[in-house]
């Protein structure tokens, strides 16, 4: 289709790997990438346990590694392998298919979770072209991930209701307990996890137009709107961010929130940030994980909220930090821009944050923490910040206070 042609001109990397033809009804692609797993069966089960849904569903796990790859993770991938064809065998439900992608010796400068994803998403597209099906959903999962039964469902209900939408977060949740990990990690996924919902909920307490969560096995895309972005980096870690910004700042992003994905909390070394490398660091002795203090995202606030007033050439409300980092940043030179081309309000404001993005909201909040304010207790920050958004009798445990992020997250409906 010509909607894809461009990107297979540009962006492409490998020919089709599948050669098996998709069902003709296909409409939902779930991407899998994997490296090193020491068991894939738990994910692949979660998803053929889902409720049935109307059309097909295909899953492809791409089991990939660098030229640079230890031989134990060579052995490792051979195994995960053999227990994908082994799950393929035992399957019997007709409309979920798997395949696998089996990519060793990728290149050591780009070979990670980037590029795996890359490989199976630009795959998915392949499939819905065939299938002249632009509107098809890609879905990204990972290797460690389960889901809820109505996962699948839920996804596919919620585009099919929503044609204008573009692409989607999807509800998460980490374990807080079991023991299938050790104490320690359930400890530290509930401080991370409660980072990451009170990051959300500040961005939307000072109205930031694109408060999404971009967590990389818990998102979903529309085929052609991965293509018409250039598909997904190669970035060995941050992928899901730096992808998903482009995606949501289209203005066609959603939430699905009776669906669920629980990732796990195990620590890792496969990438240099993110979730696996922050509990390496909160379950090796650091008690405290110590976030953006709320003091901050207040200054936003009132910024955000007297940023129209720069059209009538007025000056908005900042404090010296605040104000120190706009200067640096070229702010005012660019301001004059942004009213020429603004006929309205709503369109200035466009403007506005399309120069005030999220990179440039967490480049402000690094700027603010590394040279005036001081970081916080994820706890101390959270609670904070409910008191701050009108909300009283706030838990101060980590799980319980996690319990209630969780609960006002499920609340949330995005527009």
């Amino acid at each position: 289709m010509k909607c894809f042609d461009t990107y297979y001109s540009r962006f492409q990397v490998y020919p089709a790997h599948i050669a098996e033809p998709p069902a003709p009804e296909l409409r939902t692609i779930v991407v899998i990438p994997s490296y090193k797993e020491p068991d894939i069966r738990p994910t692949l089960l979660s998803l053929l346990s889902c409720t049935p849904t109307l059309f097909p569903v295909e899953i492809i796990v791409v089991e990939n590694s660098s030229e640079a790859a230890p031989e134990s993770a060579l052995q490792q991938n051979l195994i995960t392998i053999s227990q994908v064809e082994e799950i393929k065998a035992q399957n019997t439900r007709s409309d979920i298919r798997i395949h696998t992608i089996h990519r060793p010796n990728l290149p050591k400068k780009h070979a990670g979770v980037g590029f795996a994803r890359k490989i199976g998403m630009d795959e998915a597209v392949r499939r819905f072209d065939l299938l002249e099906r632009p509107e098809g959903v890609i879905v990204n999962f990972d290797a460690d991930s389960t889901c809820n039964p109505d996962y699948l469902k839920m996804i596919e209900n919620y585009f099919i209701s929503n044609p204008k939408k573009e692409g989607v977060s999807i509800y998460f949740e980490h374990p807080l307990q079991g023991t299938d990990y050790p104490q320690s990690s359930y400890q530290a996924i509930a401080k991370y996890e409660l980072y990451l919902r009170y990051f959300v909920e500040a961005q939307r307490y000072i109205q930031f137009p694109n408060a999404y969560h971009t967590i990389g096995s818990a998102f979903a895309v529309r085929a052609w709107v991965y293509a018409a972005e250039g598909g997904m980096n190669r970035r060995q870690a941050g992928e899901d961010f730096y992808f998903l910004e482009k995606i949501i700042t289209r203005g066609r992003f959603g939430e699905i929130n009776d669906a669920a994905v629980y990732p796990s909390p195990r620590v890792s070394d496969r990438v240099p940030f993110g979730t696996g490398a922050t509990m390496g660091k909160l379950s090796n002795g650091d008690r405290e994980y110590m976030v953006y203090n709320p003091i901050t995202f207040d200054r936003l606030k009132r910024f955000f909220a007297s940023a129209s007033n720069i059209k009538c050439h007025h000056k908005p409300d900042t404090d010296p930090v605040l104000e120190e980092f706009l200067v640096a940043n070229d702010f005012y030179s660019q301001t004059d821009g942004m009213i020429e081309n603004s006929t309205s309000d709503r369109t200035f404001m466009q403007r506005f944050f399309t120069w005030f993005d999220a990179f440039r909201m967490i480049k402000f909040l690094n700027f603010a923490h590394e040279r005036h304010i001081n970081k916080v207790p994820v706890e101390q920050a959270a609670a904070d910040m409910a008191i701050m958004m009108g909300y009283s009798n706030i838990p101060t445990d980590t799980i319980e206070l996690l319990k209630w992020y969780r609960e006002k997250e499920r609340s949330f409906t995005s527009n």
